[in-house]
């Protein structure tokens, strides 16, 4: 290449020596405006983007043209740090080509040199240095400066974390004819792409873009990657000649025009087409109507805001949740809806739900629904995006497309690039804390409704979390939904506040409370259609280790022989495990049940199927069955038995677990015709694990003495009275022992918040989102350790060989053969392997009598599809 070419034509942005076709390199300012393209394709399909874009940056007088150009300037700054010869020796056959006259020896840059080099950090420290001479202006007060900065830390973090200030001085020599025509590639580049988009639309390269708050930066960096993943995809922009006399508006017009017709953004499954809003009916079952806090969702004000709906377990809020995130959706305010649940089996019981709601709020080609955790199919266009990263490219590991197939390899990450993510809410969590590409997460949400269920269900940290990501929501004008049966009002008024509302008044119950801007207004269900009353009688029995004792367990297996089905839920995975094998021994004739989370994810689904055939909606019944659990059944589950049994638990969770008594109409078995709940304390004086398990002996004891003096419980009068006066501050006559643990509780709560600000606001080198260190951040402390169940081969307990899989495919393999196991077994996994991913990896062998056994020096575990992981040691868990 001559020299007669100019200095920003001379630099490469994408070589592969495999690429299918010549060139083998595509130019540096194609790419740029490759991935700009994107992002104005984008920008004209999706309303959603436009209307998040438009509040996150509406400080400042400013239009939406002009936001947009703003956004497509520092767009095509993104790989700015490219220009450096540096990075241009990662393919060295390319530069002698196009840099014909540079002579390696002006160049003393070592292998490590050019193989370490970062080119985003380094395009954030050019632009931070070379500003001044490309604007003309040297005096930059502190505030423009901070939102220049800012803007362009954004743009050049898209590989995965911001890069900061303090850049190490440059590591190699270069002569400075070198140096030179690299500083007048950058300088010639910012100037030609200022052109394109800004003096268009009347800005000046010296104008301030706008403020750009810490949400904005997100929003603007998770935009950012995705459409660098995309435009750096060769089936979307395939490689190009270099045509010096091609004006750069033309070869951005021509990308543009071919990303719409080829409708790419719709065919890689990160757009979907919504459907105009049908009313909730459409989303009901034939003959039903809208109920309760059902009814009042088509006349709820449509603009981008919090809902937070209080109502009973089984009266329909998920279906009122996803009508009102239809209609943002139709409206435009919304793209796609993220669901998060408190645990893997809520979250899985909800896919089903979300495909059929999915094919009803989405036209065209089936929307791209995404369950975390969950082996389905995979989505044809993101599987184009995976299968592009694998081929081979001179930027090795740092190349866009090989971090895209990195993040769409896993299903627990790609739920925040399609129309319909379904999770845990640790996925959501995520987002805001130190992790790599966190900001994806956070794009993913913020252009989507937020629904998180079973909003109570977390502590204070995860609560501290969960503040600061629907802040950050409102912050760009997003929406949220929270749904809970059991919410006390102090955590009520914290979600609210989060919001940045605020509301001094109650509200009968059920309620929905909207929260727009600065205002929460409660919306109460009206009175036809308020939930009726009904009763549930309690029976409180003390036994040894809250276990049923042996005249319990005649009974439970009499009622089961008269066609009952009976739950009985513990608080502890080897009680469950232990009852479930005596109640075998003893119920002769009548099939005993078991679900817990300490399965393999791959026999936990099956689990799972199992229990709504038997005990769910539209089991059949006449026979009695007998299903022993742990927590796992009392959220988000549509189970139905006639008796339950259950151990003494927090007030809101024991009435989750009334939720699934008679939960349904239908004829009940003779003896059951009345909902009946029993519950099993200790006989010691004070709770042990439970209280080890809940973390507040108050709640337990207060529950209790409520218990005591009620035989019956008058819903839904008791979701307010009860649940407040539990977790209120005044009760007469509380034994100190309970106060003093009540103190110490919430001596830890406190911590525990103040943790959860301190871990939003870390500065660090983020961690890796695969990191165990980062996943357990989401919990406080509670979260579980993973293990890998493999058998002496290598391969897992059913046979499936990990060797020549996929990365993605192995991934998922391990992750449906992955077993969730309390923080405190860790200590009995010294001397095990641990993969990349954190997980401990115990090699089980055959055994006749209990399934799969293993020897870890310290303890036994057993494996079977029936019973779970069990520990042959002391000591309950």
């Amino acid at each position: 290449m001559t020299s007669e070419v100019e200095p920003m034509f001379r630099y490469w942005g994408k070589a592969a020596t495999d690429y299918p076709g010549q060139p083998n390199w595509h130019p540096l300012l194609y790419h740029a405006l490759d991935v700009t393209a994107v992002a104005a394709a984008w920008w004209d399909a999706d309303p959603a983007i436009r209307a998040t874009f438009s509040k996150a940056f509406q400080n400042g007088p400013i239009t939406e043209p002009q936001l947009l150009a703003w956004i497509l300037y520092f767009t095509a700054l993104h790989d700015l740090g490219k220009f450096d010869v540096c990075f241009q020796l990662k393919a060295s056959p390319v530069v002698r080509e196009i840099w014909s006259e540079l002579d390696f020896d002006d160049v003393d840059i070592s292998k490590r040199n050019v193989a370490d080099f970062n080119h985003g950090s380094w395009g954030f420290r050019w632009g931070l240095k070379e500003r001044d001479a490309w604007t003309g202006i040297t005096d930059w007060p502190v505030s423009d400066e901070d939102s220049w900065r800012s803007w362009l830390q954004a743009v050049t973090g898209h590989h995965g974390e911001f890069p900061q200030d303090s850049a190490a001085n440059r590591e190699y020599e270069a002569a400075d004819h070198v140096l030179e025509h690299d500083r007048q590639a950058r300088h010639a580049f910012v100037l030609a792409v200022a052109e394109l988009f800004l003096a268009r639309n009347g800005i000046e390269l010296g104008s301030l873009p706008p403020p750009c708050t810490l949400a904005s930066q997100d929003l603007l960096a998770g935009f950012c990657s995705v459409c660098d993943w995309i435009g750096s995809n060769t089936d979307v922009m395939p490689y190009r000649f270099l045509d010096q006399g091609l004006p750069l508006e033309r070869y951005f017009a021509e990308r543009v025009s071919e990303l719409r017709q080829r409708k790419w953004l719709y065919e890689l499954g990160v757009i979907g087409q919504p459907s105009a809003y049908r009313t909730l009916s459409a989303l009901l079952k034939p003959g039903e109507t809208p109920r309760g806090v059902q009814v009042l969702v088509d006349g709820l004000d449509a603009q981008p805001g919090m809902l937070l709906i209080e109502a009973p377990t089984g009266s329909g809020k998920t279906e009122a949740a996803l009508a009102h995130a239809w209609r943002w959706l139709a409206g435009g305010t919304a793209h796609s809806i993220v669901f998060a649940l408190p645990t893997q089996a809520t979250a899985n019981a909800m896919l089903k739900r979300a495909e059929a709601f999915a094919e009803k709020a989405f036209s065209g080609d089936a929307a791209n629904v995404v369950l975390a955790h969950g082996k389905r199919d995979y989505h044809d266009g993101f599987e184009r995006l995976v299968r592009a990263g694998y081929r081979t490219t001179a930027q090795g590991a740092h190349e866009a497309g090989v971090q895209c197939s990195t993040w769409l390899a896993q299903s627990r990450k790609r739920i925040f690039l399609g129309q319909l993510g379904v999770c845990t809410v640790d996925q959501v969590l995520l987002s805001v804390l130190p992790v790599r590409h966190k900001f994806v997460r956070g794009f993913g949400i913020n252009r989507s409704v937020l629904i998180v269920d079973e909003v109570h269900a977390y502590d204070s940290y995860m609560h501290g979390l969960l503040a600061e990501v629907l802040s950050r929501q409102r912050a760009v004008g997003g929406s949220a939904i929270l749904l809970s049966a059991t919410l006390p009002s102090k955590i009520r008024n914290q979600l609210l506040a989060a919001w940045g509302s605020v509301s001094a008044e109650d509200a009968p119950y059920p309620v929905l409370w909207q929260a727009i801007e600065n205002r929460a207004q409660p919306i109460p269900v009206p009175d036809k259609q308020r939930p009726p009353h009904r009763a549930v009688s309690t029976k409180l029995q003390k036994t040894l280790e809250a276990m049923p004792d042996a005249a319990l367990m005649t009974e439970i297996v009499a009622a089961a022989k008269s066609g009952a089905r009976v739950a009985v839920v513990c608080n502890l995975v080897d009680n469950a495990q232990r009852l479930a094998r005596q109640l075998r021994e003893n119920a002769e004739g009548v099939p005993i049940d078991m679900f817990h989370a300490r399965y393999r994810f791959v026999d936990r689904q099956a689990k799972e199927t199992a229990v709504l055939n038997q005990y769910g909606r539209e089991a059949p019944r006449g026979t009695g069955r007998i299903l022993v659990a742990t927590q796992v059944v009392e959220q988000s589950l549509d189970l139905d038995f006639d008796w339950l049994i259950t151990q003494i638990c927090p007030v809101d969770l024991l009435f989750q677990r009334i939720g699934r008594l008679h939960r349904h109409e239908r004829v009940r078995p003779q003896g059951f015709e009345q909902p009946c709940c029993t519950v099993l304390s200790v006989e010691a004086e004070d709770y042990g694990l439970f209280e080890l398990i809940y973390g507040n002996a108050r709640v337990l004891w207060r529950t209790e003495q409520l218990l005591v003096g009620n035989p019956r419980i008058d819903f839904p009068k008791a979701y307010r009275d009860w649940i407040e006066l539990v977790y209120g501050e005044e009760w007469d006559g509380e034994p100190e022992a309970i106060t003093q643990s009540y103190c110490e509780f919430s001596g830890r709560q406190m911590a525990a918040a103040m943790d959860a600000r301190q871990m939003v606001s870390l500065q660090r080198k983020p961690f890796s989102d695969d990191d165990v260190q980062i996943t357990v951040k989401t919990r406080d402390g509670e979260m579980n350790v993973t293990v890998l169940a493999l058998r002496d081969d290598g391969r897992c307990l059913d046979g499936t060989s990990l060797e020549g899989l996929e990365d993605r495919v192995a991934r998922e393999v391990c992750d449906m053969n992955s077993i969730p196991v309390p923080k405190s077994w860790e200590k009995l996994f010294s001397g095990s392997e641990c993969d990349e991913d954190g997980r401990y990896q115990l090699v089980f062998s055959p055994s006749t009598e209990r399934g799969w056994t293993t020897q870890t020096g310290k303890a036994t575990f057993c494996y079977s599809e029936e019973f779970g992981l069990e520990k042959k040691t002391d000591g309950p868990t």
